[in-house]
């Protein structure tokens, strides 16, 4: 149990009307995981997940996956012959994301898998109640550099290209045409077990600590020296998903944006040493490497280790992506949202990061994903 509780959802925020009907589209990355697995123990709810990737099957802790849909999003057609017996869906969370070589080239089949899947979801007759679309902190321009903060949901948009805009903006016309709500959650460095997604940064981490481990060394923080001292934020998995519950039932929640990370902020130099201490390691001083090129030929080392300490055979290509991994860690400016907003609308969630990292990643030890 998490000695800072996380947000409780009372029992007349939740519906138990059999006739809520949730789709989680994008299912099983960071984000996906922790929504379908508060959902899938919240009563009241039918769920359903859908994404190109095949499901597990069944969830991290065990527990059967739910009924899943296997769907290209980026070609409409299929999306909607995939999605044609989902008339019943009522609420949506899309969580889905495709990763690109620059952010110019994400906004189209970003923009794409959003706008055929509401597309589809009206072919087949469904009659959407509210729908959650997850964003995230590129909306300040926190991945071009410095930026304003704290950032706030008010502050104007920045020059683009940025594709969470075009994806706001055909989700507020389809919103208005369709008469259904709508929620935009912004979190920042989501920290939690995911399976088969390798844009996540706490697996990188621990793969990168266990390599370490393997070898003999160090736990050296391979970013930059700026970012090492830089005031940086991040985000629960468990207090997002409790935050998209929060939306899908509270009023308060309806056609907003909201800023959502843990409430309070860390420097890498406090929480790598923890980080080291986790994983029986000393921490040495930083040194900053390039972990694209540096992780590239450690394949075979974590097959090893994957043996030796009977993990789940995850391929080394699915730990993590590892210039997502580098570019959070040599972020050396400040990274601060204001989420003033969200708690004056009346979610309280929030948990210290510190205890956060270190207790997501004794889930990936429990769940066998990390020695």
């Amino acid at each position: 149990m998490l000695a800072i509780p996380l947000f409780e959802v009372s029992p007349m925020s939740v519906s138990t009307s059999p006739d809520r009907h949730l789709l989680v589209i994008g299912g099983y990355g960071v984000v996906g995981t922790a929504v379908v697995e508060l959902m899938h123990r919240t009563p009241g709810w039918q769920l359903t997940t859908a994404a190109r990737r095949r499901p597990p099957t069944s969830l991290l802790d065990g527990s059967p996956a739910p009924a899943h849909i296997s769907a290209d999003l980026l070609d409409a057609a299929g999306t909607a012959r995939a999605f044609s017996g989902l008339g019943s869906v009522t609420d949506l969370v899309f969580c889905a994301y495709s990763e690109r070589e620059s952010m110019a080239a994400t906004v189209a089949p970003n923009l794409a898998m959003l706008e055929h899947s509401l597309k589809a979801l009206r072919q087949a007759g469904a009659r959407l109640r509210q729908v959650v679309l997850i964003g995230g902190g590129k909306s300040y321009g926190e991945h071009l550099g410095p930026y304003k903060t704290p950032a706030k949901e008010s502050d104007p948009r920045f020059m683009g290209p940025i594709f969470y805009n075009d994806q706001e903006d055909l989700l507020w016309h389809e919103a208005e045409r369709e008469g259904f709500a709508w929620t935009v959650l912004r979190p920042d460095g989501v920290m939690g077990p995911s399976l088969n997604s390798p844009m996540n940064i706490l697996t990188g981490i621990a793969s990168f600590a266990a390599i370490s481990q393997a070898l003999n060394l160090p736990l050296r923080f391979p970013g930059s020296l700026q970012a090492w001292s830089a005031l940086h934020q991040a985000t629960d998995s468990r207090v997002l998903a409790q935050a998209v519950l929060w939306a899908l039932t509270s009023p308060n929640a309806q056609q907003q944006v909201f800023n959502v990370t843990n409430g309070d902020h860390f420097r890498w130099q406090h929480l790598w040493p923890q980080i080291a201490g986790f994983f029986g390691l000393a921490s040495a001083a930083p040194q900053p490497m390039n972990l694209g090129v540096q992780m590239a030929d450690k394949a075979p080392l974590w097959a090893r280790i994957v043996q030796e300490q009977q993990l789940r055979p995850t391929p080394w290509e699915q730990i993590a992506a590892w210039p997502f991994v580098d570019g959070w860690l040599n972020t050396g400016y400040d990274m601060v949202q204001s989420t003033i907003k969200i708690r004056q609308a009346g979610f309280t969630g929030c948990i210290d990061s510190h205890q956060s990292v270190l207790e997501q990643l004794q889930r990936l030890r429990d769940y066998r994903l990390i020695p």
